[in-house]
């Protein structure tokens, strides 16, 4: 396992547009997107898309070295979760000064790679759903060195606590949620909560789990020091993405109500809806950069934009990318 089949350098100079020459204060949203294999850039505060990178994989969600020098995406597949089509196996390696993909690491067999987190001590965390388990990969080399067992299927997103200690998994269509210690790399324990559990979020004082219950509709409150579920919020529809404000006063709920998309924007303290705007459909990755909370809605490809401000909608960045795993990259620094 975490052969390294590809060392190469994609050029991508006649597929990207250029970069521009990066601000000392530098702040990009970036989302993969794997039908087009590529990774978005996109200047927030321009509102406007900046550059582009090729990669081999079918990427769905990225992160970042500590540095931004580096980017990791996992190549899931071409479908969506639950869905037949091509297991991926493989992590992509993007130079992101130069905007190269520097080498493809292969995990050994089928897993569905999806979501990456930094680890401790050099590591790179990834679900790795085929195998029901949270994988430990060596940056080094891109070698699995160790797999935390989720007891659960479709575990497609994680979360981390602060501390470093505890991981919690939404397995999609188990309806559950696993409970990691990232310590010893056991399962400490599964809670059932629907049919279908989309995205989960801490809390930024890290004490509640959110969890988008998307048979309920939901939004499920976990108390992370008793791992027991304390709060129930019905919304509109059923709920997708998560995220709370960088201030921890609002949560902001994707949903889908078919016809259109909805964020709802919640109460953190007792989860009740406060306020709530028309978004295109399948609001999926939600990340905020300074006042404004940008939506990476799926099926128009565009990036909603609401101001928390003065709780508007502002005019949409339009043609994106159909993707769902939004992220913020700080730059190389």
């Amino acid at each position: 396992m975490g052969r390294l089949i590809l060392a190469f350098v994609v050029l991508v100079a006649t597929f990207s547009m250029p970069l521009r020459a990066q601000r000392p204060d530098a702040l990009f949203l970036v989302l993969p997107e794997a039908k087009g294999h590529r990774l978005v850039l996109i200047d927030p505060r321009a509102k406007t898309v900046v550059g582009q990178i090729a990669v081999p994989g079918w990427p769905h969600e990225v992160a970042f070295s500590k540095d931004g020098k580096t980017a990791y995406l996992p190549s899931y597949s071409d479908a969506i979760v639950g869905m037949p089509g091509i297991d991926g196996q493989t992590i992509d390696v993007v130079d992101m000064k130069t905007r190269t993909v520097t080498a493809t690491w292969d995990l050994g067999k089928p897993l569905r790679p999806h979501m990456p987190m930094l680890g401790a001590d050099g590591t790179l965390l990834v679900s790795t759903e085929l195998a029901q388990s949270i994988s430990v990969i060596d940056l080094n080399d891109g070698r699995i060195t160790g797999q935390i067992p989720t007891g659960a299927k479709e575990s497609h997103v994680f979360v981390r606590t602060s501390d470093g200690r505890k991981i919690y998994t939404a397995n999609l269509h188990a309806g559950s949620v696993s409970v990691l210690d990232a310590k010893t790399g056991k399962l400490i324990k599964v809670l059932q909560i629907s049919k279908l559990v989309n995205r989960i979020a801490l809390s930024n004082d890290g004490k509640r789990l959110f969890v988008t219950d998307g048979e309920g509709p939901k939004v499920i409150a976990i108390d992370t020091a008793t791992d027991e579920v304390v709060t129930k919020a019905v919304v509109s529809a059923p709920p997708f993405s998560v995220f709370p404000t960088p201030d921890g006063k609002w949560l902001l709920v994707g949903e889908d109500l078919g016809s259109k998309g909805k964020i709802e924007v919640l109460d953190a303290r007792n989860l009740t809806v406060q306020h709530a705007f028309d978004v295109d459909r399948l609001p999926f990755g939600i990340r905020v950069v300074g006042s404004e909370a940008f939506v990476a809605c799926y099926l128009s490809g565009n990036l909603d934009v609401l101001n928390l401000a003065n709780w508007t909608m502002e005019p949409p960045i339009p043609g994106v990318a159909h993707g769902d795993g939004l992220a913020v990259w700080n730059g190389v620094r």
